[in-house]
């Protein structure tokens, strides 16, 4: 289901990403893991293992800033559409909310849909992973590592906006606990790793535009005096 809008559908792209994370033992062939935003209350039903999210830091990615410049979208059937399309200029798609421009609203007389360069920013997460036993924290840190959240070359498809995101892991650590329900006598495995995922944020509104079809100079005399 479609969670159009900055930050819901970068978390949904995320969540989306741990779905298919499961465990085995020799009570079950594939137990799935259950995704949790934050660390879950009392009173939510949860059962090991399970994977929490947390959105920890939002930076100015200044990096990727470029020089303010204007994009457009030219509709279908406009003769300068061609100047647009793979341009570094063309408006295709809006952040977080529409991959085709085309499907706009409320823009049956307009020709052209322009806007400002979006403002580039990176989404820090902390995603940590807790388990009961070592060999389901050793299959969780496999899956992980090798293939959910790899070292080099990480991405994420954002199906709201129809872009893809860099996804890089910064860093994991080991962070056991013990736990306070059975009396801090057994221990939970727990896994901390830290993402960032690039985002970008409009920096003004769509603004519709025709393009213009005559000029008409206007000639006025001027009487000058003494």
């Amino acid at each position: 289901m479609p969670n159009p809008g900055f930050l819901l559908a970068e978390d949904a792209a995320l969540k989306a990403r741990f779905a298919t994370l499961t465990v085995s033992d020799d009570r079950s062939g594939s137990r799935p893991v259950q995704v949790f935003y934050r660390y879950p209350e009392a009173e939510t039903e949860r059962s090991y293992p399970f994977l929490t999210i947390e959105m920890i830091d939002l930076v100015h990615a200044k990096n990727r800033q470029h020089s303010e410049s204007e994009l457009t979208y030219a509709k279908v059937g406009i003769p300068q559409r061609s100047r647009f399309i793979g341009r570094p200029n063309e408006l295709s798609y809006w952040p977080s909310r529409i991959s085709n421009m085309g499907t706009v609203t409320g823009t049956t007389n307009i020709e052209f849909i322009s806007s400002n360069e979006f403002v580039p920013v990176d989404l820090l997460y902390q995603v940590s992973t807790f388990t009961r036993s070592a060999l389901h924290d050793r299959q969780l840190s496999s899956q992980m590592l090798s293939t959910i959240v790899p070292f080099r070359k990480g991405y994420i498809d954002i199906p709201e906006d129809g872009t893809t995101r860099r996804l890089d892991l910064l860093d994991w650590t080991t962070a056991d606990l013990l736990d306070s329900e059975s009396g801090y006598r057994k221990r939970i495995f727990r896994k901390i790793y830290t993402l960032q995922m690039t985002a970008e944020i409009p920096s003004a509104n769509m603004l519709g535009q025709h393009q213009i079809t005559s000029i008409i100079p206007t000639i006025e005399s001027f009487t000058s005096t003494p």
